[in-house]
């Protein structure tokens, strides 16, 4: 697998290889007071190819080693490129009230904490770019990764209300 890691207070992202990225993570996070998060990773069968081309790609960019002065923002298009194989770390919750709009509707974290992406692109619940798909015989969404079923009547205003409530 691909993967991309940032350091929390700084714009370096470290683009490599790994089969166990938790475990990578650890490893370099030893020593590194800057906090290690993982922006997303890509999963593959030809990961030294593709680790050779996205580093080509980002190569101006390119700082100490394998660590990039490259914005998360960057890393998007990369990901979502590799379709149900391309993830994001997500939030811890996606869907926790972060703030109304002026209108009073909820406005949620969402599914990444550097961009806008809704659940119809990735799937909140796995990272995935295969995102949520309608299926009409359900009336509820799918994700052909994780295979996680949602009907995300939670987000509607009237979630949680009886009928007596609603009308």
């Amino acid at each position: 697998m691909i993967y991309f890691f940032i350091e929390d207070t700084d714009e370096l992202v470290k683009i490599g290889r790994a089969k166990d990225i938790e475990r990578r993570r650890r490893n370099l996070q030893t020593g590194n007071h800057r906090k290690l998060l993982l922006l997303g990773w890509i999963r593959t069968d030809d990961d030294v190819r593709v680790e050779r081309e996205i580093h080509e790609h980002f190569n101006v960019q390119r700082g100490r080693g394998e660590w990039f002065h490259i914005d998360p923002a960057d890393v998007l298009p990369i990901l979502s490129h590799f379709g149900i194989d391309g993830f994001v770390g997500t939030t811890e919750d996606s869907f926790a009230i972060v703030g109304h709009d002026r209108d009073g509707i909820p406005e949620y974290m969402g599914v990444w904490n550097w961009g806008d992406l809704e659940f119809e692109e990735c799937c909140p619940f796995c990272g995935s770019f295969c995102g949520m798909h309608f299926q009409d015989a359900s009336h509820m969404y799918h994700c052909i990764n994780c295979d996680r079923l949602e009907s995300f009547e939670f987000l509607s205003p009237s979630y949680g209300q009886d009928e007596e409530e609603r009308d």
